[in-house]
This record gives C-alpha cells, structure tokens and sequence, in this order.
C-alpha cells in the first residue's frame, strides 16, 4: 500500500513539475531579456526557425502585394532574407518584445529601435497556455511567443 502511494505522490509531482516547467522556462527567458543575456536568449530561442518561418512570411506578403513588379520576383526575395538574417538577433527578438506595434505598422519601421528588454511590460500578457503536450504559447499583444519542450542532456 505505501508503494503505491509513493508513486501516486511521485506522479503527482512530476505532474506538477510538467505543469509549472514552461512558466519557469517563460519567466528565466524574461530575465534573460531583462539583463540583456545574449547568450541565454540564443540557448532558449531557435533563431534557424524563426528566419525561416519569417523569410516565408515576408515573401508571401510582398509577393502578392508586388506581383506586377518584375524586378521583385530577383530582388526582393534576397532583400528580405538579408533583412530578417540581420534582425532575427538576440538584440531583435528583445526589440520585437518591447514594440510589437512597430511591426504592424510599416511606416514605423524607421523609427524601430533595438533596446535590451528592460522596458517590456510584462502585464500586457493575455493569456499563456498549453497548446499541445508538448507546446506552450503566450500572447503578448498579439505576438506569440511558442514554446516547446525539448530534451537537453548535459554532456551530450
């Protein structure tokens, strides 16, 4: 009887850890903002994916936008990959997460500055949430921030 309560309290606990890990994961990315760690921002954000996913956006979006343009279909495609390789930085990601608003408005992007994210008001979260076993969103101002659980072995 007391082994099966031993681990009916451990699956409750590694229950609750599993719970709580994406908030914790949330919060310790925050500070790495805060304190302007590029380093922890590069271990915790996959950069690779995010220019990818951002090189498809922009293109589908200007594409369309300048489909009666030949000098687009050459031109435009490397300029916005040579955009999104300089801005898809640690230094970016934290400007991004201090004025969302800059990237829905275009004629704003002059004036989008990049800045540690010590003036990220954090209270503007709506809402954060599993999405998926192993997936994990939060919706600051419309910009979501997806996390995913990833196993990482010290040593390997």
């Amino acid at each position: 009887m007391k082994l099966i309560r031993r681990l009916g309290l451990l699956c409750v606990l590694l229950l609750l850890l599993y719970g709580v890990s994406p908030y914790f994961s949330f919060w310790r990315f925050t500070v790495a903002l805060r304190t302007g760690d590029r380093a922890a921002i590069s271990s915790r954000v996959d950069f690779p994916a995010i220019r990818t996913s951002l090189k498809k956006q922009l293109v589908a979006r200007f594409a369309h936008a300048a489909s009666g343009h030949n000098r687009w279909s050459k031109l435009g495609p490397t300029l916005i990959d040579a955009i999104v390789d300089a801005y898809a930085t640690p230094d970016g990601i934290a400007a991004i997460l201090s004025n969302p608003g800059a990237l829905r408005n275009v004629e704003t992007l002059h004036e989008f500055r990049f800045s540690a994210g010590k003036n990220v008001n954090w209270l503007k979260i709506k809402y954060a949430f599993f999405t998926g076993p192993r997936s994990f969103v939060v919706n600051r101002e419309g910009l979501k921030l997806r996390f995913r659980f990833s196993l990482a072995w010290a040593g390997s």
